[in-house]
């Protein structure tokens, strides 16, 4: 019996042989696998695909984005376009899709509103831009940022004036159409001297004249609230790119520089009661890795009509 029972459990320590069965649930496992992970990484190429194609095909080219604003004290219609963030972009052989689209616009001056260079690498492009513009068109150029960070600026401040551009620092001027005269502002960018900056946005609040329509132009849109009181009927900035990656209707801007993540104010229109702010979310293509997602480059036309 002893002899019996060591058997016995000798049997039954035997290592099972996995049946056919079993082994054909083991194949469809590992092959199930496999074929998970194939449909995976087909996926993953598949979107991979559609986001470099969407990306490309998003900074191509531009949209034209026009905004509307009445006023009691605009007779005749005035027009201005807003050129911000081109990072020294070309779009069309010597800019010419930007100069067609302006021409047809047919504005009272072109407002380029900064970062039209960019901090590293050629400027060829911005500078073509700036003397075509300039044989066209009244322009005006506020520095922002990456002007300054190409640690060049008085370069490029003789480049700008070299193509008979008037940089705004700190001044203003009249920009007429018909009947109507307004006065544009130019504030300097932070990157000049943050002191400097708010001397001038205080002495440009000063000479403001209520019974005049007065637009300021800033780079940088963050410290709006605190130039509100100044009394600004109109706010033209740039800057932050749209925000990047948008879903209309829901997300206006992912990330902003100044701002961070879902940015207050990541591009397009505001209004503060009588007062408005528009941001141009840009003609940048940079960084070139980073793909603008429901949010194509555009350039900025703002009409000054009549109150109806």
């Amino acid at each position: 019996m002893f002899r019996f029972a060591i058997l016995n459990s000798m049997e039954h320590s035997k290592p099972s042989v996995p049946t056919e069965t079993q082994t054909s649930m083991q194949v469809n496992r590992t092959t199930g696998k496999r074929t998970r992970k194939r449909v995976w990484l087909w996926v993953l190429a598949v979107l991979t695909g559609l986001f470099l194609m969407v990306d490309l095909f998003g900074k191509s080219r531009f949209i034209v984005q026009n905004y509307v604003i009445e006023d009691e004290r605009i007779t005749d219609d005035i027009r201005i376009v807003v050129v911000s963030d081109l990072h020294s972009a070309l779009y069309g052989a010597n800019q010419s899709d930007i100069i067609k689209a302006i021409a047809q616009a047919d504005p009272a001056a072109v407002l380029l509103d900064g970062d039209i260079f960019h901090h590293n690498g050629s400027n060829k492009n911005a500078v073509t831009l700036l003397n075509a513009l300039a044989d066209r068109f009244q322009c005006y150029f506020i520095l922002g940022n990456h002007e300054y960070q190409t640690k060049q600026i008085d370069s490029v401040k003789e480049q700008i004036e070299e193509a008979g551009i008037r940089i705004l620092d700190g001044d203003s001027v009249a920009i007429t159409a018909g009947n109507t005269t307004v006065l544009l502002y130019g504030i300097d960018d932070g990157h000049g001297g943050k002191a400097k900056q708010l001397a001038e946005l205080a002495r440009a609040g000063k000479e403001r004249d209520d019974g005049e329509y007065s637009i300021l132009a800033i780079h940088v849109p963050n410290d709006v609230k605190n130039i509100l009181p100044l009394g600004f009927d109109l706010m033209l900035s740039g800057h932050t790119h749209g925000g990047q990656f948008r879903i209309p209707g829901v997300l206006n801007g992912l990330y902003a520089p100044g701002q961070g993540m879902f940015p207050t104010y990541g591009g397009g229109r505001y209004d503060f009661g009588k007062q408005t702010l528009i941001i141009s979310r840009g003609l940048a293509k940079v960084p070139y890795w980073l793909p603008r997602v429901f949010n194509p480059p555009e350039l900025v036309v703002v009409t000054l009509t009549a109150k109806k």
